[in-house]
């Protein structure tokens, strides 16, 4: 009897000790050596029970896309409905830039009349009207007065609707035009050339409008909306792209020796005065500077035109003679034929007409 029992104790003893070995999340042994890698109390997974474990995607290095220097983003452009050559502003003073003002909020607004102190003053907004609200030619041709009730009246040919989608698209026509040829580093002067070459560009002349202009729209705004027109659409439209990019600048025209009556535009860059000719450019092919920053003898050499007959902004009060109009800075663009800037838009790079290069420095 004792004889069998033994062998049955033995084997009982080795069975509770494999068991008490069999439990993954048991207590470490007390006999374990400090530092044992049990001392974590941690689950071991086996290679079958990790099935089903979502593990995390390895993060996704991204570099961010390189910021374009200042020279390729296009300029940030908000459109300004207010704006006013200091020709006007100086020639009329201070009662007639607050009535300008007010028409340009009634024309905003589809008002029918607005504040305006004077017939006199009415009829400065129609001069200065062109150069600085090319708009109100859209759907007003003419601002009258009324001196019963003393204010400017607008007489629209345009019910609301349009007349409001009309001047969205206006605005969206000037934005669209600067922003695709200003950049962000540009100055006035860089600013100024930049919208010279696409404007001269881009325009058609209307020579048809020679023979008949009863029926052509002659106005500034066709000339930044549809751009096609004759001199007398440019010179002032150029000016108005100045103007809402903060440069002074208002249309200029006169006679030449031939009693031929042309238009341009008297621009101001740094302080001083300079002629430009969009019209005569694009009739060169629209890829030169020529006619960009003349002087008044330039003027006169381009065309034979007489410096005391230039009625600057259609004043009829503010002549060629009345403004300085030497300054020679640009005086090595007269060959220009062909004009681009160099990348960094710090130079202008020119051909002329007989294959010379050269280049004038904008820094």
């Amino acid at each position: 009897m004792t004889k069998r029992v033994l062998p049955i104790l033995m084997c009982l003893i080795v069975v509770i000790s494999l068991c008490g070995c069999s439990n993954p999340g048991g207590s470490k042994s007390t006999s374990s050596p400090a530092g044992d890698i049990a001392e974590t109390n941690l689950p071991i997974l086996l290679p079958d029970s990790t099935a089903g474990i979502p593990h995390p995607e390895p993060p996704v290095e991204t570099t961010a896309a390189p910021t374009l220097p200042a020279y390729e983003q296009e300029v940030d452009f908000i459109w300004k409905p207010y704006v006013m050559s200091e020709i006007y502003s100086e020639l009329y003073g201070e009662e007639f830039t607050v009535d300008f003002q007010s028409m340009v909020n009634a024309f905003l607004s589809y008002e029918l009349t607005f504040s305006c102190s004077s017939a006199e003053q009415a009829d400065a907004i129609n001069t200065a009207a062109g150069n600085c609200f090319p708009l109100l030619r859209m759907d007003v041709y003419f601002v009258e007065y009324d001196s019963v009730r003393k204010t400017g009246v607008l007489n629209y040919t345009w019910p609301k609707e349009e007349h409001m989608a009309g001047i969205k698209d206006f605005q969206n026509s000037i934005t669209g035009f600067i922003t695709s040829c200003v950049r962000k580093s540009d100055n006035g002067l860089t600013g100024a050339l930049a919208m010279y070459m696409a404007y001269s560009g881009r325009i058609t002349y209307d020579y048809s409008a020679l023979e008949d202009d009863s029926t052509a729209d002659l106005s500034s705004y066709a000339g930044l909306t549809d751009y096609k027109g004759i001199c007398q659409t440019f010179g002032p439209a150029y000016a108005y792209l100045c103007l809402q990019m903060g440069i002074d600048a208002v249309n200029a025209g006169g006679l030449n020796s031939d009693s031929q009556a042309h238009d341009w535009t008297l621009v101001k860059l740094d302080g001083a005065y300079y002629y430009m000719d969009t019209t005569w450019e694009n009739g060169d092919g629209g890829f030169g500077l020529k006619y960009f920053g003349m002087t008044s003898i330039d003027r006169a050499n381009a065309g034979n035109y007489i410096n005391e007959t230039t009625n600057v902004g259609n004043t009829n009060e503010i002549w060629g003679d009345d403004i300085d109009v030497s300054n020679s800075r640009f005086a090595v663009l007269r060959s220009a034929v062909y004009a681009c800037f160099n990348t960094e838009r710090t130079q202008v790079d020119c051909t002329g007409a007989d294959g010379s290069q050269w280049t004038f420095p904008l820094e």
